[in-house]
């Protein structure tokens, strides 16, 4: 068994027996993985602590390549993200971020981009910003750069070049122009600020995508847009999406 050491994010933790915790971590340097702790419910003490949902620890573990739990002998506490945990608004949209990362990832998946993106998020989330504006460039951001992103830039039909007002199809994954508004009845018209916003917050800055501007028009389109787009292509409702204000 080769012993590996990383930082992770919980995702989530459950009791198993008495003693133990089995934790499924997202990796900086393995994606996603399951682990057992064994006793440190007894003696957190020996492990640095018990670990915390959406925390950020260093990871000792060894790698069990023909079962599906490693077993984990270090988890040393690092940032806990504390004002997320005072606020019930915050801790939702932190479980909603987790939920998604997790949708989007398989084990042994290695994505460092998914994993800055997420700590970022959580970072900025601690501060005093607005949840919902975190939250839009985190799904966008995170279909990105997981091989889901809908197709912006041409007809996702015909591959034209978008030259007029387009009509978003959730369930064929981008734009139509208006040629071929037939090959989905239910797509819906789209402002060019929406593509726009989307365009810029994926690839811009993460302080310059805090700070984009996004009327109440656009804002409630990319809600519309992005929840559709999610449920279709991730082949699950989200479940911690409804506590969101």
């Amino acid at each position: 068994m080769a012993i590996q050491k990383s930082e992770a994010i919980v995702l989530k933790t459950w009791s198993f027996r008495e003693t133990s915790l089995i934790v499924n971590l997202f990796t900086k340097d393995f994606g996603k993985i399951g682990g057992l702790i064994k006793g440190i419910r007894q003696a957190p003490q020996r492990y640095g602590g018990l670990p915390l949902v959406f925390s950020r620890s260093s990871i000792v573990f060894y790698e069990r390549p023909k079962r599906d739990l490693n077993l984990v002998t270090q988890c040393d506490a690092g940032e806990q993200f504390l004002p997320i945990r005072r606020d019930l608004e915050k801790t939702n949209y932190a479980n909603y971020f987790l939920e998604l990362l997790d949708a989007v990832t398989f084990d042994y998946d290695k994505n460092e981009g998914l994993f800055e993106l997420t700590v970022d998020s959580l970072k900025t989330l601690c501060l005093e910003q607005e949840s919902w504006r975190i939250a839009r460039i985190f799904e966008i951001r995170l279909l990105n750069l997981s091989g889901f992103k809908p197709r912006l830039d041409s007809c996702v039909n015909c591959q034209r070049r978008i030259t007029a007002e387009g009509r978003f199809s959730s369930i064929l994954g981008g734009i139509l122009c208006p040629r071929c508004f037939a090959c989905d009845s239910r797509a819906k018209a789209t402002l060019r600020g929406t593509l726009a916003s989307i365009d810029y917050i994926e690839k811009s800055s993460w302080q310059k995508a805090l700070h984009l501007k996004i009327a109440p028009d656009i804002a409630s389109e990319l809600v519309t847009i992005l929840t559709s787009f999610l449920d279709i292509h991730l082949d699950k409702r989200i479940k911690s999406r409804k506590f969101l204000i």
